[in-house]
Parts: structure tokens; C-alpha cells; sequence
């Protein structure tokens, strides 16, 4: 028994020497420079609002996805980010929207990157996006603890058209425009 001991101590002080002794550590990089791996940063704030569609035909608001009520998220950076737990919030603070697989559309909360997330109201009764006046508020957790990430106000809405960024997350907002869930904005 001690002699496992003493050998997988040993395996283990090799393998924490021979770390220390080259000067390699490990991160979340792809990019390497000598012995060396430095990280690409990915920033939150590299997600943003990019389509708001609030004003579904008829009274359809709540129905369950794809149907109803959506955000679209756009992901500006060069890195994937898992956007799950994050959360949306309409203009009052009881009014939120956790980010989760059940409510996105493709079943996954990971936005590639350059890439698109759909989230449906999907039935919830709190969450709720106004036709005339309303803001959209996006933070990586719950109210009082996430950092607010992006914002939008609107005015006023027009029925099956929505609230969209052109060029895709880095434009002026204008209204007006065709539903793209997850995809670009045309």
C-alpha cells in the first residue's frame, strides 16, 4: 500500500515539475506562442439584443415556441458563450425571462460565434413584451446579482414585423422588418 502511494505521488510530482519546469499552463486558448497557450478573451458584452418581435398577429403573445412572443440574441465575438441561467427582463423588475434549453429555439443555450439565439416567451406568464412602449433588458443572471449586458426602448410595435439591428448587432435599430429567429436580419 505504500508502495501505491509513494508511486502515484511520485507520477503526480513529475507531472507538476515537468508543468513548472516548461512554463506550460492550461487555459481555454486555441492561439500558442512557444511553450506558452494564451487565452482568446470572450466578453460578455460580445452578446447583445439584435431582434425583438413583440407583436405577434392576432392575440398569439404567449402561445408556446416557435409560436409568440421572442428575442433574438446575436453573439458579435470570436468565441462560443453558453448564455444559460442568463436572463431577459421587460420594463418592470418582476418581469423576467430566464435563459434556459427549454425556451430557445435548437435546444441549446451555447451561441457560436457570429451566431444566433432565439428566445421564445413560450407560455411564461410574468415575461411580457408591450406593443406600444417597453424596454428589453439583458443580464447574464438574476436582477441584484447579473450585470446588465444590453439594452433596448421601443416605442411602439407593428403587428408581425419586429424591432431588428442592421447590420446584425453592431447597427442602428429600425422597425419594420420580417421575422428572422435565429438567423440574420434582412
Amino acid at each position: 500500500m505504500i508502495k501505491f502511494f509513494h508511486r502515484g505521488f511520485l507520477i503526480a510530482a513529475m507531472f507538476f515539475v515537468g508543468i513548472t519546469y516548461t512554463g506550460a499552463y492550461f487555459s481555454d486558448s486555441v492561439s500558442s506562442s512557444g511553450n506558452t497557450f494564451t487565452a482568446g478573451t470572450s466578453s460578455h458584452s460580445d452578446i447583445v439584443l439584435n431582434e425583438i418581435y413583440a407583436n405577434p398577429p392576432g392575440t398569439v403573445e404567449d402561445l408556446p415556441m416557435p409560436g409568440g412572443e421572442w428575442i433574438e440574441l446575436y453573439n458579435k465575438g470570436a468565441w462560443s458563450i453558453d448564455v444559460s441561467g442568463w436572463y431577459l427582463y421587460d420594463a418592470l423588475n418582476a418581469h423576467d425571462l430566464q435563459i434556459t434549453t427549454s425556451n430557445v429555439g435548437g435546444g441549446s443555450t451555447v451561441i457560436p460565434t457570429h451566431g444566433y439565439l432565439a428566445v421564445y416567451r413560450n407560455g411564461d406568464p410574468d415575461f411580457s413584451l408591450n406593443n406600444g412602449s417597453e424596454t428589453v433588458r439583458l443580464l447574464d443572471g438574476i436582477l441584484g446579482v447579473g450585470t446588465l449586458i444590453d439594452s433596448f426602448n421601443y416605442s411602439s410595435t407593428i403587428e408581425d414585423k419586429t424591432w431588428s439591428r442592421i447590420p446584425n448587432g453592431t447597427g442602428a435599430w429600425s422597425d419594420n422588418y420580417t421575422p428572422t429567429p435565429g438567423g440574420p436580419n434582412a
